[in-house]
C-alpha cells in the first residue's frame, strides 16, 4: 500500500465494500478533490460506495489550488495509482497535466470541452442533464408555451447547444438563444430577451449565473410572470417554477461504476463524456400559483421535491454545484 505524501491537504484513506464486483487485486485509487465543498465530498462518498473491498482509496484535497493539485499529482507519478477519480475542474486538470498515462474518471466539471477534456485516458460524467431530457420536461410542464429563452456564454457549451436546437425542433419549440460575452452583459440581454419568450431556461453557466444576476433573474421574470426552468434546487426554492437536479452522490456512484470497469480492464469508454444517468424533478407550486400555471398531475407524482401547499415529497440532497 502506498504511503501518503507529506502534504497538508492529504485527507485520509479508508475502505468500502461491494462484495459482488472483483477488479484486479490490490488496486489503488486516488481521489483528487478540487476544494472543500459539500457536493465534492458527496460525490467522493458515492464513488467510494461502489468500490470493492480490496481496493485501497487515498483522498487528497487541492483546497482550491491547481498548483497544489499538480504537486500532489507529481508525487503520485513516481508510483502511479491504478486509477484517479477527479472531482472538479482543478483536480481534473492536475490529473491531465501530471498523470497523462493514468486512467482517470472525472465529474463536477462544467463545459469540459473548453478544457479539451476528456483526454484519451479519461472518462467524464457530465454535470448537465441532456438538453433533450430538459426540453422534454419543459414541454410537459408548460404545454402551451413554445418560445423558450436561453442565455449562455457565447464560447461555452457548443455541443450542448447543438443538441438543444435539434431537440427543440423535434418538440416544436422555438429556442431563442442570447449569447453574452461577460457577466456585465447579462442584465441587458435578459431585458431584451424577456418580451420575446414564454419561459426562460437556465443552465449551468458561470458567466450567466452569479451572485448578482440570480436575484435579478428571479425578480425580473416573476414580476413579468415568465416561468423559469433550471438545474438547481436552490433556484426553484427561491422562485423558479421547476428544474431537473443532479445529486452529487449519484454522480459519484456513476463514476464508481466506470472506475470498476476500468479496473477490470474494460477501456472501451475511454475518451468519452457520459450523460448523468439520474436526475430529479423539483417543482415550486407556490410559483405555479403566482404564475397562474396548472402543474400536470403526472409531473407532481414524479417530482422528488415539491415546494408549496400540501407538500408531500421528500426534499432532495444538495445541488451538484458548478465547477
Amino acid at each position: 500500500m502506498r504511503s501518503a505524501p507529506l502534504i497538508a491537504c492529504v485527507a485520509f484513506a479508508w475502505l468500502t465494500v461491494v462484495p459482488d464486483v472483483r477488479p484486479s487485486d490490490a488496486a489503488e485509487v486516488a481521489i483528487l478533490k478540487s476544494s472543500v465543498l459539500p457536493y465534492y465530498d458527496e460525490a467522493a462518498q458515492g464513488f467510494r460506495a461502489m468500490l470493492p473491498q480490496q481496493v485501497t482509496v487515498t483522498e487528497y484535497n487541492l483546497r482550491g489550488s491547481l498548483s497544489t493539485g499538480r504537486e500532489i499529482a507529481r508525487t503520485l507519478r513516481a508510483d502511479p495509482p491504478s486509477l484517479v477519480f477527479a472531482v472538479g475542474l482543478k483536480a481534473t486538470l492536475a490529473a491531465k497535466l501530471e498523470l497523462p498515462d493514468t486512467p482517470v474518471v472525472f465529474t463536477q466539471v462544467l463545459d469540459p470541452e473548453r478544457y479539451k477534456l476528456p483526454t484519451k485516458q479519461m472518462i467524464g460524467i457530465r454535470v448537465l442533464v441532456s438538453a433533450d431530457r430538459q426540453l422534454s420536461t419543459i414541454r410537459e410542464l408548460l404545454p402551451h408555451m413554445n418560445r423558450i429563452g436561453l442565455l449562455h456564454d457565447k464560447d461555452a457549451h457548443p455541443e450542448f447547444l447543438s443538441e438543444a436546437k435539434q431537440s427543440a425542433s423535434r418538440l416544436n419549440l422555438s429556442l431563442i438563444t442570447a449569447p453574452v460575452q461577460s457577466e456585465s452583459d447579462v442584465p441587458n440581454a435578459l431585458l431584451a430577451l424577456r418580451p420575446t419568450i414564454d419561459a426562460l431556461w437556465i443552465i449551468q453557466d458561470r458567466t450567466v449565473l452569479t451572485e448578482e444576476s440570480v436575484p435579478f433573474f428571479l425578480k425580473t421574470l416573476l414580476d413579468a410572470k415568465v416561468p423559469i426552468f433550471t438545474f438547481s434546487d436552490t433556484l426553484v426554492r427561491q422562485g423558479a417554477l421547476g428544474g431537473l437536479v443532479l445529486k452529487p452522490w449519484e454522480l459519484g456512484r456513476q463514476a464508481g461504476t466506470q472506475a470498476i470497469q476500468l479496473l477490470r480492464g474494460n477501456t472501451k469508454s475511454f475518451g468519452t463524456l457520459l450523460d448523468p444517468e439520474q436526475s430529479h424533478l423539483v417543482l415550486n407550486l407556490h410559483v405555479a400559483a403566482h404564475l397562474g400555471i396548472t402543474t400536470p398531475d403526472t409531473l407532481i407524482r414524479l417530482a422528488g421535491t415539491i415546494y408549496g401547499p400540501g407538500t408531500v415529497a421528500q426534499h432532495s440532497n444538495r445541488d451538484s454545484g458548478i465547477q
